[in-house]
């Protein structure tokens, strides 16, 4: 999958990063289909808060879910989904 990463200050690319697998049963995967960056990315973008390794960006999204953990009973596949 395609995602916004960010490499040091001022400096963020588009890469290609590993799909989302399901790691615990209250997990979901969303198919992310719109997104923000929001002050807390900001801040990050501008070098206030350190980040020693790239990190994805983008935290607060709206998607379709795709998968769930056996422990979720309330949200299936296709549902929608808000991220804030």
């Amino acid at each position: 999958m395609r995602a916004l990463i960010f490499h040091q200050p001022k400096k963020v690319s588009v890469d290609t990063v590993d799909d989302p697998k399901i790691e615990k049963q209250d997990d979901i995967i969303v198919k992310v289909t719109s997104t923000v960056i929001c002050g807390s990315d900001l801040h990050i973008l501008n070098g206030f808060v350190p980040q020693s390794k790239p990190l994805i960006m983008g935290h607060e999204f709206m998607g379709i879910i795709e998968e769930t953990g056996k422990e979720i009973n309330n949200l299936k596949k296709f549902d929608n989904a808000v991220r804030s």
